[in-house]
This record gives structure tokens, sequence and C-alpha cells, in this order.
């Protein structure tokens, strides 16, 4: 099902956590909301759900209009940061909940049994929450949502919980499902590697607004502003005064487009780190600090040349 927000803002207390989003996402697309804590994203997410009242606007599921509607009734099913198990309950008897009334008993163990197979935790089914892995607890959350056969899937940071090398199983395990099942995901998360790892297209959020969006190769290689240039890209992007180009404004350049040992800037290098198969340097440019990424050590305290291949902007400050 497509989802379709159409000048949505939402207030507390005089405080926009929306502020006038209008936002289209197809059937079938992988969305992420990509933003910092207090940006709007789980706010426009629970709205999305159903969980939160607007201010002002309209929520549209297909040609819909949703926007009084209970969750229950939306046809869309949540995975939250928490996993929001019930703790005195079985792995069997979590699966079951999202269907109780609604589906025969046996009829909903069967479909229970194969979900839990479909995500590995098949030997799990008669532990409790407290008894599994966080890893193990999201997939049995993931496998709770997809009991109702939803037509959205809403996710609201799923990995925060997991360590670095869950994380890396678990984006597949969601974009797999996503893809098998043609599921309409909208997925919130701070981690610009998840957005750019999992989405079709990426909104960026900031302070109740969409800033930016765009497939992840748009936004990375033509940033809008400077709120999205310092937040997007591993390493951000460094944001130097342009007049070391005779550039009026602030100018955004990725590590991998400033070239070292060549060029008619100037340079003296402060730091240098190790990330696998390069290194990442910083330079001083007198007021000035940029990275670079270079395939050897270099020394720090030593001066050097530099140049930039491209950059974005100017900005206006």
């Amino acid at each position: 099902m497509s989802v379709r927000l159409k000048s949505v803002s939402k207030e507390y207390r005089n405080i926009k956590a929306l502020d006038n989003v209008n936002l289209e996402i197809s059937k079938g697309e992988f969305f992420v909301i990509l933003g910092p804590s207090g940006s709007g994203k789980t706010t426009l997410l629970r709205v999305i759900a159903g969980l939160e009242e607007i201010t002002q606007g309209n929520v549209f599921i297909d040609d819909d209009e949703v926007t009084k509607l209970p969750p229950s009734r939306r046809k869309v099913a949540m995975v939250f940061q928490n996993y929001a198990l019930y703790p005195h309950k079985s792995v069997l008897e979590n699966l079951l909940m999202p269907v109780e009334g609604e589906m025969k008993r046996d009829e909903a163990s069967k479909l229970a049994k194969h979900l839990s197979t479909l995500l590995g935790i098949q030997e799990y089914l008669t532990s409790y929450p407290s008894e599994l892995s966080g890893g193990q607890q999201q997939r049995v959350a993931l496998a709770r949502a997809l009991m109702k056969n939803p037509k959205v899937f809403l996710m609201d940071e799923p990995l925060s919980n997991l360590d670095a090398i869950q994380r890396v199983s678990a984006r597949k395990l969601i974009k797999d499902i996503q893809r098998q099942n043609q599921i309409t995901t909208i997925y919130v998360t701070h981690d610009q590697v998840e957005a750019m790892a999992l989405a079709d297209r990426v909104a960026i959020m900031n302070k109740g607004k969409i800033v930016q969006l765009g497939t992840p190769e748009e936004i990375y290689s033509k940033v809008e502003d400077e709120f999205v240039a310092s937040f997007f890209g591993n390493p951000p992007m460094s944001i130097i005064n342009g007049r070391i180009l005779d550039i009026q404004g602030q100018i955004g350049v990725r590590a991998e487009d400033v070239e070292l040992g060549q060029g008619e800037l100037r340079g003296r290098i402060t730091d240098v780190e190790f990330w696998g198969d390069r290194y990442l340097v910083y330079v001083s440019l007198g007021e000035e600090e940029v990275r670079a990424f270079h395939p050897v050590r270099l020394n720090v305290g030593e001066e050097i040349k530099l140049r930039f291949r491209k950059f974005s902007g100017p900005w206006k400050s």
C-alpha cells in the first residue's frame, strides 16, 4: 500500500514536532526516515501508525484517508526499539497475541511456526523473552508483526539494541523479508549507514521538517544544505569556508574527493586514523580543517599539498 501525508503538523505545547510535512511513499517501497534525536522522525512514524493525533493535515493509506482511524484499522504493523514483547508469555504466545479472536487457534499456530522457521527462531517457541539474546528477540518482534499480514511495516530504530555484528545480519534479514513480501516499509533511524544500506529512498529530517529527499545515491552526491552535509556520510563532509577557493559561503568536501600530495592548497597533518584498507587524514588549513582518505600512513605534523576534486555548495551560513 502507498502512504501519503498532506500538510501534516504536530504540536506539543507550542513546540512543533512536525512542521507542514508533505510526503508520498510508493507501494512496496523501503523508505527510511533519517535524522538526529529530536528531529521528529519517530513522531512522524507514530502519526502514520495512528498512535499520535495530528494538529493539522491528512494521512492517507492507499487512497483512503485514515487520519481519524485507530491503529487497529490502518493495516499497519510496528516494530519498536525495545521490541515490546510480553515477558510472561512464551515466544509462541507472543506470536499468537496479535491475531487472537481473528484466526482459529490451529491456523494461527501453523502460521506462527511457519514464520518462526522463516526467521530461524523455531527452536525458541517455548522460551521466554528473557531467555533470548537481543538478536533473537528482534526476530520474534518481526515474526509477531508479520502475523497480521500487514500492508505497511513501520520500524522505529529496530536495530539500536544490537551489537555491530548482529546489526549487519539483521539489516539483511529485514531487507530480505521486505523484498520477498513487497511490504511497504517505513524505517526510522539516526544511523546513516543503515539508511544507505536499506533504503530505496531517504527523507532526512531536522526540526520537524524534511530537509532533503531522494535515493541514498542522490543525497550522497548532491547535498542541498549544510545540515545534510554534516549528517549524511561516513565520515561526514568537511564543512569549510569557501574563501580558500575564492567562493562566498560554506562548502562541503567528502574525504574521497580530497587529493593529497598535489594542488595549490597547503596544509598541515594534525591526525591520522587507520580505517582498514586506507587511512583518514586530518589536515589543518589555518582556521579550517578537512578530512581526506589516503592509501598509506602519513606523518602527523607533515606539511602537504592538496586539492578538491569536487565539492558541494556553496551554502549561506
